[in-house]
């Protein structure tokens, strides 16, 4: 028997057993990190510039987005370290959430589960679509205008 060959069923199932309670207490600290994470302001800090009578004014924002949208919000300019401090938290939380997915999608095959969706620490990974040609009713060239040609240069 070589050493790489496990000895019986026993032992496997003692393993499966431990990887199971590992992934159960990764799902466990993966919710308690995402609830951490609501209570923290979501985005990042920008600075607007706005001209006004030959002098330059800075109003910082937070801005975010909500699906298509991005939002932002007036930040006074007392609350600026406050609020940075707890941008700064957010994107702790955020990287131990993805730390701990990626943890979870090692051992979801090794028990049989299914991996955890990737939208789970606040990212959502959009697949790319095909880019679709507009064609215009007659199918005859893209809507638009003329379709594009490419010029060769001959010797």
């Amino acid at each position: 028997m070589t050493p790489t060959m496990r000895k019986n069923k026993a032992e496997d199932e003692g393993i499966k057993g431990m990887l199971r309670d590992e992934f159960n207490r990764c799902l466990e600290l993966m919710e308690q990190v995402k609830q951490s994470m609501d209570s923290y302001p979501r985005g990042r800090l920008v600075v607007k510039k706005v001209k006004a009578k030959e002098r330059v004014y800075e109003y910082h924002h937070l801005q975010w987005r909500e699906g298509e949208k991005v939002l932002s919000r007036h930040v006074p300019e007392k609350e600026i370290p406050e609020m940075q401090k707890k941008i700064e938290q957010r994107e702790a939380y955020r990287s131990n959430c993805l730390k701990l997915e990626k943890r979870l999608e090692y051992l979801a095959p090794l028990i049989g589960e299914k991996k955890p969706s990737r939208r789970s620490c606040g990212l959502e990974i959009k697949v790319p679509s095909s880019p679709e040609k507009h064609v215009s009713k007659n199918n005859e060239q893209p809507a638009g205008g003329a379709p594009r040609t490419r010029q060769v240069k001959r010797g």
